[in-house]
């Protein structure tokens, strides 16, 4: 069994690190190594860090390999991923700024019960899109289009709804939450993840208007929702866990997010800052410091 796993090993790594990649082979040589080691076995070798320190999947993100990442994907056993495969994947993502290989494995892997509360309500599934503008400046934009907004923040059990993206060589969170029930304000918030590393931010939330009014002569003026640390006493963002995956004191002057208060307008049945089909639509314009 040794001689087999090693040589199962063997085959992957190549499949990730050798410098001749043929996508088209790579389901062949999968099959081979199904075929040499139990299922549970192939899938233990897929997500161990056996391959210079990481997994498999990590060296098929950051060599571009695609095709390798998601034949290796299926044979893997169905349900979430071990804590120490997801936190190395989520290293991968960040250091390629993948968002969008990212938010195609979190829909089907990680956010559950975003998924759950949406498939209860027959909810299509949100969007959203990372767009670069500068890279030399770093900024970029993050589009957002939120079904069901309204009504699902009146479902959610936790009183927020979250999304996570990947920008910058960072990994984000942000999220519609109410920090105060006392008062019933709604806000937007906006921190790092866990492994990302520090980050100074300064971020506008653009949300659309939608006229509801016939024959309105001009559209109704964007949301503008100001999330920066600029003339607050912190210089940057920490991530909310540390790398090891336990809280910790935060350095002086950092802090783990930047929220700001939606206003009264969430809950309002006829807002015009959803359209008729109840959507949100907004734009996070993001410059990193």
């Amino acid at each position: 069994m040794k001689q087999k796993r090693a040589a199962v090993l063997s085959r992957i790594r190549d499949i990730v690190l050798a410098p001749n990649f043929n996508p088209s082979s790579v389901t062949s040589n999968l099959n081979a190594c199904a075929a040499a080691l139990p299922a549970a076995e192939l899938a233990n070798i897929l997500t161990q860090l056996n391959i210079e320190g990481h997994t498999a999947l990590y060296w098929a993100i950051m060599n571009n390999r695609p095709q390798a990442f998601w034949a290796f994907d299926k044979f893997i056993s169905a349900g979430p991923y071990s804590s120490v495969c997801t936190s190395d994947l989520r290293i991968a993502f960040m250091i390629t700024s993948n968002h969008a290989m990212f938010a195609q494995l979190s829909s089907a892997n990680w956010a559950i019960e975003n998924r759950r509360l949406r498939s209860c309500l027959g909810c299509p599934p949100d969007k959203i899109r990372v767009h670069t503008c500068d890279e030399p400046t770093n900024q970029f934009n993050v589009v957002m289009r939120i079904r069901m907004f309204q009504k699902r923040l009146r479902a959610v059990t936790e009183n927020n709804l979250q999304y996570e993206f990947v920008a910058g060589g960072h990994m984000w969170w942000f999220r519609f939450a109410l920090l105060k029930p006392s008062n019933g304000l709604w806000s937007a918030e906006i921190g790092l993840c866990q492994d990302s590393y520090p980050a100074r931010l300064d971020a506008v939330l653009l949300i659309e208007a939608h006229s509801r009014k016939p024959g309105r002569a001009t559209p109704p003026e964007a949301l503008k929702i100001p999330l920066s640390l600029t003339g607050t006493k912190f210089l940057a963002l920490a991530p909310w866990r540390s790398p090891e995956g336990f809280d910790y004191v935060l350095p002086p002057k950092m802090t783990r997010s930047i929220s700001k208060e939606l206003g009264n307008w969430v809950m309002h049945n006829k807002t015009e800052y959803v359209d008729h089909e109840g959507t949100l639509h907004a734009k996070l314009e993001m410059t990193l410091l």
